[in-house]
């Protein structure tokens, strides 16, 4: 008799939680935005402009936060190369959104190469903030409950139709100029290490078994920047990657690219402007073209709106 009254508990416990599930489910789904915009409720656009992309046709995925959206121009390497990338990066990008965004994507794309900017590695988050992230792209009601002001008859039935396609492919484009003069620390010799934070840890090491299960070549690349970079940070990521066997390129140490200091920063050396980005695409364009196998996509008629965004890219340049 107190089994049978036990499992009638148990019972109605766990149909309680079954419906609170299906309504969170269903619930999530009307908040959902059903497209890419920002007047649909899409958050962080420039990034989630990928999901308009056509399945299987990025070559490149580039991770990180505004260090990486300033400093890689997606078009520039289409143009000299032929090759397809795109720059998931948004403000202030912690590790666990750098991963989540890294999955998400690989639901759709199937990357030859996939770039980390270093400058996330180290930006610390509390530990609550990786559960709501989790809840939030299981339940995307976590993500988009302010959405409730603007919800729409179509937000009730209507299906996902991701339109956004982002001509610049990620790229923050910006032609101010604001100098830097002071250098005397500027990836100045040390021994020391900096220190990962353990969360941070965690993630990137799941970052790093998500491309080696997948068998995408993974690379980390540190863009210029005399604000965020320095040789403690250098010195950790290079001992990380050799561990890992992850490919390291620090661009604040290759002479070659040139970063004039006075004229190539928008911010007095925390991000580059579009001339210091090209110096620095134009690096980065070429070493991926020489080391993977990524094909010239410019003549394939199955990639003609990249040709077309290549041509829309080119007239917002000269435009600006």
């Amino acid at each position: 008799m107190i089994l049978t009254s036990r499992l009638k508990s148990c019972s109605r416990v766990f149909l309680f939680f079954m419906i609170l599930l299906l309504i969170f489910h269903y619930t999530s789904y009307i908040f959902l935005p059903k497209d890419n915009l920002d007047s649909s409720g899409m958050k962080d656009i420039s990034a989630n402009g990928i999901l308009s992309e056509e399945r299987n046709t990025i070559d490149v995925l580039i991770l990180g936060d505004s260090e990486a959206y300033s400093s890689f121009s997606p078009m520039e390497m289409y143009k000299q190369h032929g090759f397809t990338s795109y720059v998931c990066a948004t403000s202030g990008q912690p590790l666990y959104y750098t991963k989540s965004l890294l999955e998400r994507t690989l639901k759709d794309q199937n990357p030859s190469v996939v770039v980390v900017e270093t400058d996330t590695i180290f930006r610390p988050f509390m530990v609550s903030e990786p559960i709501t992230s989790k809840l939030g792209d299981i339940f995307p009601i976590f993500h988009y409950h302010d959405r409730w002001k603007t919800l729409k008859e179509d937000d009730l039935s209507g299906t996902v139709n991701y339109t956004y396609n982002n001509v610049l492919k990620g790229f923050d484009y910006s032609t101010g100029i604001k100098g830097l003069t002071d250098l005397s620390q500027y990836m100045k010799a040390t021994e020391q290490r900096k220190t990962i934070p353990m969360l941070n840890q965690y993630f990137l090491d799941r970052i790093v078994k998500t491309c080696k299960d997948r068998g995408i070549e993974l690379v980390f690349v540190s863009a210029p920047s005399p604000v965020n970079w320095d040789m403690a940070k250098h010195n950790r990521i290079m001992d990380y990657a050799s561990g890992q066997g992850v490919t390291y390129l620090d661009l604040n140490l290759e002479p070659s690219i040139r970063i004039d200091w006075l004229k190539d920063t928008r911010d007095a050396g925390d991000h580059l402007n579009y001339t210091g980005a090209m110096k620095v695409t134009d690096y980065m364009g070429e070493y991926l073209h020489e080391h993977y196998d990524l094909h010239d996509h410019r003549q394939d008629k199955a990639y003609l709106s990249w040709n077309q965004s290549l041509d829309n890219y080119q007239k917002i340049i000269q435009k600006k």
